[in-house]
């Protein structure tokens, strides 16, 4: 493997580690090195790429989690596919990266009812019981991939679009609600739950019942503190990756 300049992140702002995991993604693509051959050891990227092994670690775990290669000790990390096997890698760290999730990841809905909150799905979201609210169901899916998620989003009702708009959104509802209804949202809070996947899920989602899934519950707030929304989705596991990054603050 040799490196360009531009292969160095000299002007990325990415991690380094995440750099480094998306180089060596465009290069397996490439057929270098190709299935069935080992990539170069730890010490060999550090020294190629003039990275931490920390960095160079961490890129390959990022690789081993997107299915495109295994690492077997004592044997060297062997190339086993030039394509991601997850179907979507979702970076988590602000609210725009939520927004970004639903114009990628499109909502068909399939089924609309306006409920009043109950007590139960209210203390299971955090919020106060009461008042009406549109439940919309679907589902997410990258186009041309199998579906990516299970959604039960639940809109507070004087917010809710026309059920007859909400084909045509694509699931932009959120987005839909600040430049139609004039209420943007200042902050999501989120929960992210594993577990796996029930019977009717499955079915919905066609994968295995009882594989591992990603639950993710998520509020909408506006500026003043009011819920705009919530919501309850289900991934299959081997078709969603969330990242992230994490920064340390110092002193001084």
């Amino acid at each position: 493997m040799t490196q360009t300049g531009q292969d160095r992140g000299e002007d990325s702002a990415a991690p380094r580690y995440v750099w480094l995991a998306e180089t060596l993604k465009k290069r397996i693509a490439a057929g270098d090195p190709p299935v069935g051959k080992l990539l170069p050891t730890e010490h060999a990227l550090c020294e190629s790429y003039k990275v931490s092994r920390h960095t160079a670690r961490e890129a390959l775990r990022l690789l081993a989690e997107a299915g495109l290669i295994v690492r077997r000790r004592g044997a060297g990390t062997l190339v086993i596919a030039t394509e991601s096997k997850a179907a979507f890698s979702q970076r988590l760290g602000n609210v725009d990266d939520l927004m970004q999730y639903a114009r990628d990841a499109r909502l068909t809905p399939d089924a609309t009812a306006m409920i009043s909150l109950e007590s139960q799905l209210a203390r299971t979201f955090g919020i106060a019981p009461g008042g009406e609210y549109m439940r919309v169901s679907g589902l997410r899916a990258v186009p041309g991939e199998p579906p990516l998620a299970l959604t039960d989003i639940y809109i507070r009702a004087d917010l809710a679009p026309p059920v007859e708009k909400l084909v045509e959104m694509n699931g932009l509802i959120i987005e839909w609600i600040a430049t139609t209804r004039g209420v943007a949202t200042a902050r999501v809070d989120q929960a992210i739950l594993a577990g796996v996947t029930t019977e009717a899920e499955a079915a919905r989602l066609d994968c295995e019942a009882g594989a591992a899934a990603l639950r993710t519950r998520r509020r909408y707030y506006d500026k003043s503190g009011r819920v705009i929304a919530f919501s309850d989705t289900v991934h299959p596991g081997n078709r969603f990756v969330y990242e992230m990054s994490l920064l340390r603050e110092t002193e001084g």
